[in-house]
C-alpha cells in the first residue's frame, strides 16, 4: 500500500467552486449505521473498527491532505474492512481520494502503478489527453448526484462510474477501465440555510447537460461543503468493452465513417489480443447457385487476399481454400510457417512472400452453417498461438453474424440486379423480361454503358376489383377510444388506491386530470385533444408511475394492474384495437388467399397479369390480350370470361367474408366493387415502383378514374355505391351495362345473386362525369358456387350470344326501379 498525494488533474475545471475537506466522519457514520442493523459476529468487528478510529483521532473532524501521512493505518482498516482479508491487493486497483475531486491520498500498489510513471514518478502522460476537456472538467454530474441524495432525497444520473481508454505504454493499444467512485463515505453540509427548489420546474426529462446547467443555477456548489472520503476501485473491462463495441458495430454499422464495421472491429481484435504485431482478417464464404464465387470485396478484409500479388492469384487463393476448407472446416494453426515442402497447402507460398511467419484460421458458423473464416497472422514467429486462438472464442458468435451479413448483402444485391433489370415475380409476363435481359447482355458486350429497355405491353384489357372493409377508420376510432376509456378507468382506480397508502397532492392532480379525460372522451375529441391525450398518459401517468415504482417497491401490487392492462400485447386496454386488426387481418388473408388460388385456375384459360394492393382490404389489376401472350391467339371471348369470372369471384368474396362475421371480435362487412373499361390501354414496367401502370395521355383516364370511384356517392343522395352484401358495376356506356346483364342472370339463375338489379346514376367526380353503375345483391345462403371452369364453359356455350337481347319476362327483372 502506498500512502502519498497524487492531483491526477491539477486545477481541474470547476474546482474552485467546490469547498471540500478531508475526513473520517463518514466512514465512521457508515460504520455506526452498519453495527445497529448487524445481527451476526461482525458486530464486534464494527465495534473493533469505531473504537479504534474515536480513538485514534481524538476528536478531530476535518483534516488537511498533509496530514493523511500520519493516519495510514486508519486507511489500511478501510481497506481490510471493504476487501476480505484473503484478498491479494496487488490484484486490486483500489485507492482513496479527496471528496469530489481528482486527488488520490491513499491506495494499492496497483493503483499508483497503473498511475504513475516508473521513472519519472509523474502521472502518465496517457492516462490523461490535455486536450480531452471533458476529462479535465469536474464531475458535476457526481457532485450534484450526492447533493439532491443527500440533502432533498432525489435520484440523479450520479456518474459515479465511468469507462476511461488509457494506452498501454507496453502495446501501445488502448486499455479500457471502469472508474467506480463510492459516494458513501462523504457528507454534504449547507453552508447557510438549504436553498428553496421548486421541483416542479426541474427539467427531469432533459438531457444530462441542460439538466446540470439548471442545477449549477439553482443549487450553487459555493452553498456547500463537502467533508469525507471516497473510495475509487479501477476494473480492467477491456475485454467486455471490446465485446460490447463489436456488438455495436454490428447493430449500427452507421458509426463506422466508411460505412463499413471492418476496419474497426479488427482494431476491437488487435485490442483484444494484447498486441500490435498481430494483423486480423476475416472472410465471408460467398456462394451463387450452392457453388462458391470470388468477389473482390469478399477479400478486402482478408489476410490472405491482401498476400496475394494480383487479383487473379487473390482468387484462385480464395476459392482453393474455400472449396477445400468447406468440406473439411476446421482450425489450422501455424505458430510458425514451415518452409516450402512438396504437396503442402497452396496459400502457404503467398504467405511466405508477404513476409507473414505465422498464421492461422478459425471456423465461423453461423445456425450450424459454415459463414466464413477468422484469420490471425504476423510477421513473428510464434505469436499467433493458441492461447490467443481460444482468446478470440468469445468474440466468435459475433463475428458470425458480421460473416453472414456479408453473404446476405452479396445475395441481396444478385436478387437486386435480377429483380431491377431482368425479371418479374409472375409467370405470364416472365419471358418480356428474359427478352429484355438478353437484349441488356448483347448491349453490355458492345457498350460500356448498357441500359435496359422500356417493358411494355400494347393493346391490353384492363380489369380492376376493389373489396373494401366498411367503416374501417371509424371502427378504428372508436376502437381507440372504448381502449381509452378502459385504461382511464384503471388508471384512476390504480391512483386512488396510491392516493390512499400514500397522501400526495401530485396525485389528487393525477386523478382530477383523468377525470376530465374520461368525460373527453365521451364526447368528440380534435387532432390537438389527441396528442395532448397521449402527452398525458405517456409523459406524466406512465413517467410518474415508473418513478414511483422503483422509488416505493412496497406498492407494486397497486400498480401491477395498470402495468397488465397497458400491454399491447395481452392487455386489456389493447382489446378493442387488437380485436379491430385480428377482424382486418382475418377478412385480408381469406380474400387473399381465395384470389391466389382461383388465379392460378384461371391463368389456365388465357395468361394475364395480375397484381393485387394491399389498402383496408384488397384492390387489384388485371391485363389481358395478345401481347400477354404473343404465342397464343387471343379472342374477345377470353376477355368475356374473365369479366364472367370477376363478377362471380366477388359474389365468392362476399359470402366468404360474410361466413367469417362469427369468428370476427368486431364484425366487419366488405363491399365489392368492379369498374368496367371497354377499350384497351398500353402498359409499362416502372422500375421505380416495380411493377406495371397506365402508358400514355389517353390511358391516363383508366388510372384517374379507378382511383377516385372508392367513395362515391349515388347522384344526389348522400348514399354510398357501395353496399355491404352487393356488388357494384361502375361503367360509362348501355353496351357495356347490357353485357354484365347477361353474367347477372346466369348468376341468378344459379342462385348466386339476388333477382333485384339497381341501375343508378353517380355524382360527378373531378374530371370524371357521365359514370353509372348497376348494384346487385349477394345470396349470402347460397350452396352452389359457380368456378372458373363453370364460368368458362357457360361462356364458350353462349358464346357471342351474351349480349343478344334477354327475353322479355328477363329483360323486366333488370330493368330500374
Amino acid at each position: 500500500m502506498k500512502n502519498s498525494i497524487v492531483h491526477i488533474i491539477k486545477d481541474p475545471e470547476g474546482g474552485d467552486l467546490i469547498d471540500t475537506h478531508f475526513s473520517f466522519q463518514g466512514f465512521i457514520r457508515f460504520l455506526k449505521e452498519r453495527r445497529q442493523h448487524e445481527k451476526t459476529q461482525r458486530v464486534r468487528y464494527f465495534d473493533f473498527l469505531i473504537h479504534h478510529f474515536e480513538e485514534r483521532l481524538q476528536g478531530k473532524d476535518l483534516l488537511e491532505p498533509e496530514e493523511m501521512q500520519n493516519y495510514g493505518d486508519l486507511m489500511e482498516l478501510m481497506y481490510t474492512s471493504i476487501f476480505p482479508a484473503i484478498a491479494d491487493e496487488r490484484d486490486n486497483l483500489w485507492a482513496l481520494s479527496i471528496p469530489m475531486q481528482p486527488a488520490i491520498v491513499y491506495g494499492t500498489n496497483a493503483f499508483y502503478d497503473l498511475l504513475l510513471d516508473p521513472v519519472t514518478g509523474e502521472v502518465r502522460a496517457s492516462m490523461i489527453d490535455k486536450e480531452d476537456r471533458e476529462r479535465r472538467k469536474l464531475n458535476l454530474e457526481l457532485v450534484y448526484s450526492v447533493i439532491l441524495s443527500q440533502l432533498y432525497g432525489r435520484s440523479f444520473s450520479s456518474g459515479d462510474s465511468l469507462i476511461r481508454s488509457w494506452t498501454n505504454e507496453r502495446t501501445g493499444l488502448p486499455s479500457f477501465y471502469r472508474l467506480n467512485i463510492d459516494t458513501r463515505f462523504v457528507e454534504v453540509v449547507p453552508k447557510g440555510q438549504l436553498p428553496v427548489v421548486d421541483w416542479q420546474q426541474f427539467p427531469s426529462r432533459r438531457p444530462v447537460p441542460e439538466i446540470i446547467t439548471w442545477l449549477t443555477e439553482h443549487l450553487p456548489l459555493t452553498d456547500f461543503r463537502f467533508q469525507g472520503i471516497n473510495a475509487v476501485t479501477v476494473t480492467d473491462v477491456t475485454t467486455a468493452y471490446v465485446i460490447n463495441n463489436i456488438k455495436s458495430l454490428i447493430l449500427d454499422p452507421a458509426r463506422c465513417d466508411l460505412g463499413s464495421p471492418h476496419d474497426e472491429v479488427m482494431r476491437c481484435l488487435q485490442i483484444l489480443s494484447g498486441t500490435k504485431d498481430v494483423d486480423f482478417g476475416m472472410m465471408p464464404f460467398l456462394k451463387v447457385n450452392g457453388r462458391p464465387v470470388f468477389s473482390g470485396e469478399s477479400c478486402h478484409h482478408s489476410v490472405l487476399g491482401t498476400a496475394a500479388e494480383s487479383e487473379s492469384q487473390q482468387e484462385a487463393s480464395y476459392l482453393g481454400l474455400v472449396e477445400n476448407y468447406i468440406r473439411e472446416p476446421r482450425m489450422i494453426l501455424y505458430e510458425t510457417l514451415p518452409d516450402y515442402q512438396e504437396g503442402e497447402p497452396f496459400f502457404l507460398g503467398a504467405l511466405r512472400r508477404a513476409g507473414i511467419r505465422g498464421y492461422g484460421l478459425m471456423p465461423v458458423f453461423y445456425n450450424n452453417r459454415l459463414a466464413g473464416v477468422l484469420e490471425i497472422s504476423s510477421k513473428k514467429a510464434g505469436i499467433p498461438d493458441s492461447a490467443l486462438l481460444s482468446r478470440m472464442d468469445v468474440v466468435i458468435p459475433l463475428l458470425a453474424q458480421l460473416l453472414q451479413r456479408a453473404s446476405d448483402e452479396f445475395d441481396n444485391r444478385i436478387e437486386t440486379i435480377i429483380k431491377e433489370n431482368f425479371t418479374s415475380l409472375q409467370p405470364a409476363v416472365e419471358w418480356k423480361f428474359n427478352e429484355a435481359a438478353w437484349q441488356f447482355e448483347l448491349q453490355r458486350r458492345k457498350s460500356e454503358s448498357p441500359a435496359v429497355g422500356t417493358i411494355y405491353f400494347k393493346d391490353v384489357y384492363p380489369l380492376y376489383g376493389a373489396i373494401d372493409i366498411r367503416n374501417s377508420t371509424i371502427g378504428r376510432n372508436d376502437a381507440l377510444r372504448r381502449d381509452l376509456q378502459t385504461q382511464f378507468e384503471i388508471l384512476t382506480r390504480t391512483l386512488e388506491a396510491l392516493h390512499e397508502e400514500v397522501k400526495l397532492e401530485l396525485l389528487e392532480e393525477m386523478i382530477y386530470h383523468c377525470h376530465q379525460w374520461q368525460r373527453a372522451l365521451e364526447g368528440g375529441m380534435t387532432t390537438a385533444d389527441e396528442l395532448n391525450l397521449n402527452t398525458f398518459l405517456s409523459e406524466e401517468a406512465d413517467v410518474f408511475l415508473e418513478h414511483f415504482g422503483r422509488s416505493r417497491p412496497d406498492m407494486a401490487e397497486l400498480l401491477e394492474p395498470y402495468r397488465r392492462a397497458i400491454d399491447p400485447e395481452e392487455g386489456i386496454a389493447f382489446r378493442n384495437r387488437r380485436n379491430l386488426e385480428w377482424s382486418i387481418q382475418l377478412i385480408n388473408q381469406s380474400i387473399n388467399q381465395h384470389l391466389e388460388e382461383a388465379t392460378e385456375e384461371l391463368q389456365r384459360s388465357y395468361p394475364c397479369y395480375f397484381e393485387k394492393f394491399r389498402t383496408d382490404g384488397v384492390e387489384y389489376d388485371i391485363y389481358t390480350g395478345q401481347s400477354i401472350a404473343p404465342d397464343r391467339p387471343f379472342d374477345i371471348l377470353y376477355l368475356h370470361n374473365l369479366r364472367l369470372w370477376q363478377l362471380n369471384s366477388m359474389a365468392a368474396i362476399a359470402r366468404l367474408t360474410n361466413a367469417l362475421l362469427p369468428q370476427m371480435p368486431d364484425p366487419l362487412m366488405t363491399t365489392q366493387l368492379i369498374f368496367v373499361h371497354t377499350m384497351s390501354i398500353d402498359i409499362s414496367f416502372r422500375k421505380d415502383e416495380r411493377r406495371f401502370d397506365v402508358e400514355g395521355g389517353y390511358n391516363i383516364r383508366y388510372q384517374v378514374v379507378k382511383k377516385r370511384i372508392d367513395k362515391v356517392h349515388v347522384r344526389e343522395t348522400n348514399e354510398r355505391l357501395t353496399q355491404p352484401g352487393t356488388i357494384a358495376i361502375i361503367y360509362f356506356n348501355d353496351k357495356e351495362a347490357e353485357e354484365y346483364e347477361g353474367y347477372i342472370k346466369y348468376l341468378q339463375e344459379k342462385k348466386l345473386l339476388k333477382q333485384e338489379v339497381e341501375y343508378l346514376e353517380l355524382e360527378d367526380l373531378q374530371g370524371v362525369s357521365g359514370l353509372r353503375a348497376l348494384r346487385v345483391g349477394v345470396m349470402m345462403e347460397a350452396v352452389a358456387e359457380a368456378g372458373v371452369r363453370g364460368a368458362e364453359a357457360e361462356t364458350e356455350e353462349r358464346g357471342t350470344e351474351e349480349t343478344a337481347e334477354p327475353e322479355v319476362g328477363e329483360r323486366r327483372r333488370l330493368e330500374p326501379r
